[in-house]
């Protein structure tokens, strides 16, 4: 029966190949300052660490968005909800482009938190009704390879695009990329119910599981451990490692590539050991971290650590994502907006933390607040592991 009712319901290629497309375009918005943080800096006439807090600013609003836009939108189509989002992702991208001071880049900035924000948190509860549940894997792989690809767009391109031909450039091509979004989603997305669980009533329930919170730390200090390097990856590229435009742009280039053969070889992993690989890929980033901060002037030493750094990485988003469709099956969609909060949280503390500690104490005082933040990301996740265990009387 359930079968039949697979086959009669009604697939929506285009629209899942829209939300990769929101996706690509609202995740290289996000990061692109990351790779031009010095060029932005300088034409503001404010500080690295001062443009690092322009991602500072999308994190705060994607946080307050994906709390509360499931609730409050219950009774909202979400193809309106989400048409909403791709129109301010290209308002938010002009508005960036044609920003002449901080105030302005922030504005501009904040109402992007809000479409990273509210959009990551509906995609999990649009994809379940746009293809049959036996196509959902297939489904979330390609929204998920937006990522990948963003990464790409946001370092080296945006890197390159940015000496060729100024950094305004980039967030007027980051528009188009919206607009094209726009256009497709509004002739791919069928009409969105909403899911009847979405209410304030179901979080409240959901934290009060042991493992919940337990899990929702480990992945802020799972996140916030890379991106408070992550953030000041060029600027560490072009001051302490000396790179020149063309190398810098080639190793912002190898570094998205072992980030996408990260994520490709995480599901192989995962199911292979999904606990032990959780716990393994923080070691290893700690224990980069630290390399990072006893080699700083190591060269080539430095450069293969960045692309440990982005491989390893690249099965993280996987990882919590598994740990989602393991633990809280049947409150995912719910979870999911938690974790888009937890993640949006732990980006906004990375950059804000590590702003006030490049400018005040420069790059090696990043490396052990990374190191010190994956450790406590290691003991959060050994813990919602074994609290998990003692409630449901299984292994993850």
């Amino acid at each position: 029966m359930s079968e039949l009712k697979e086959a009669q319901q009604p697939t929506y290629w285009s629209a899942v190949f829209s939300l990769f497309m929101g996706v690509t375009s609202l995740i290289a918005a996000e990061f692109i300052p990351i790779s031009l943080l010095t060029n932005i800096a300088s034409d503001l006439h404010i500080t690295e660490g001062q443009a690092g807090q322009s991602v500072t600013a999308v994190g705060i609003f994607a946080v307050l968005t994906s709390l509360f836009i499931a609730p409050l939108t219950r009774k909202i189509d979400k193809r309106r909800i989400l048409l909403l989002f791709s129109t301010l992702l290209i308002l938010s991208n002009i508005c960036v482009a044609f920003a002449h001071n901080f105030i302005t880049l922030l504005a501009g900035r904040c109402v992007l938190g809000i479409c990273v924000g509210g959009f990551w948190s509906l995609t999990s509860a649009v994809v379940l009704q746009l293809v049959p549940s036996n196509q959902i894997p297939k489904a979330l792989s390609i929204i998920y390879t937006g990522v990948s690809v963003a990464t790409i767009i946001s370092l080296p391109f945006a890197n390159y695009i940015g000496y060729l031909l100024g950094w305004r450039t980039i967030f007027h091509l980051v528009a188009v990329l919206g607009m094209i979004t726009l256009i497709w989603q509004y002739f791919s997305l069928p009409s969105l119910l909403s899911p009847q669980n979405s209410s304030f009533q179901s979080i409240q329930l959901l934290l009060k599981q042991s493992w919940v919170i337990y899990g929702l730390l480990a992945i802020v200090c799972s996140y916030a451990g890379y991106h408070i390097f992550f953030t000041y990856l060029k600027p560490f590229l072009q001051y302490s490692l000396s790179l020149p435009p063309y190398t810098l742009t080639l190793t912002l280039l190898c570094f998205g590539l072992v980030n996408c053969f990260g994520t490709l070889i995480a599901g192989f992993l995962l199911n292979k050991s999904f606990r032990i690989t959780m716990i393994m890929i923080h070691v290893i980033l700690s224990l980069v971290a630290l390399l990072f901060f006893i080699n700083s002037q190591f060269f080539i030493g430095n450069l293969i650590n960045i692309f440990i750094w982005g491989l390893i990485f690249g099965i993280i988003p996987v990882g919590w994502s598994t740990w989602i469709t393991r633990t809280l099956t049947n409150q995912a969609e719910i979870a999911g907006g938690l974790m888009v909060a937890a993640i949006q949280l732990s980006i906004t503390i990375a950059a804000a933390i590590g702003g006030l500690l490049f400018d005040h104490y420069g790059i090696h005082m990043i490396f052990i607040a990374s190191f010190s933040i994956f450790i406590t990301a290691i003991f959060f996740t050994v813990i919602s592991f074994k609290s998990f265990y003692e409630v449901k009387g299984k292994p993850v």
